[in-house]
């Protein structure tokens, strides 16, 4: 007579749900199963990326304009002869004017960034008001 409590098949059954636990949490990391599964956690994953993105580009925003004011009053020292650079300096008027010109590039991107940002949050927003839950089927049965 055959035991089916033996050593060999209590480690196989805890192997299958060790494996049934990891392809269920798995899948609730997928959109797919995070969206019907755990709608509220995933929502607020969503809203909560939405938020640090859009404080993250705001934080940038705001570096890069204290960057271009520091190098505008280094470079107004400059022309009124308060700040004269070391013999051999990289700082020069042009090296400062061109660094101007550059932080302007900069920060329109990144006001574009912050933009993208803040709409992103909105979208997250938005999804979680319509209660929008993506398909298990083809992704694109599941835009709303």
């Amino acid at each position: 007579m055959k035991r089916l409590a033996t050593r060999d098949n209590v480690v196989r059954l805890l192997l299958l749900v060790a494996l049934g636990v990891t392809l269920y949490k798995g899948f609730l990391k997928t959109p797919e199963g995070a969206a019907w599964l755990k709608p509220a956690g995933f929502f607020e994953g969503l809203v909560n990326d939405g938020e640090n993105t859009a404080i993250m580009k705001e934080r940038h925003r705001d570096v890069l304009e204290a960057t271009d004011k520091a190098v505008r009053v280094r470079l107004d020292e400059l022309r009124a002869g308060v700040y004269r650079p070391a013999p051999g300096s990289i700082v020069s008027e042009e090296s400062l004017v061109r660094a101007i010109r550059k932080d302007q590039a900069t920060r329109e991107r990144a006001a574009d960034d912050e933009v993208r940002a803040f709409e992103k949050l909105e979208r997250a927003k938005g999804l979680e008001a319509a209660g929008w839950r993506m398909g298990l089927g083809c992704a694109a049965e599941g835009r709303p």
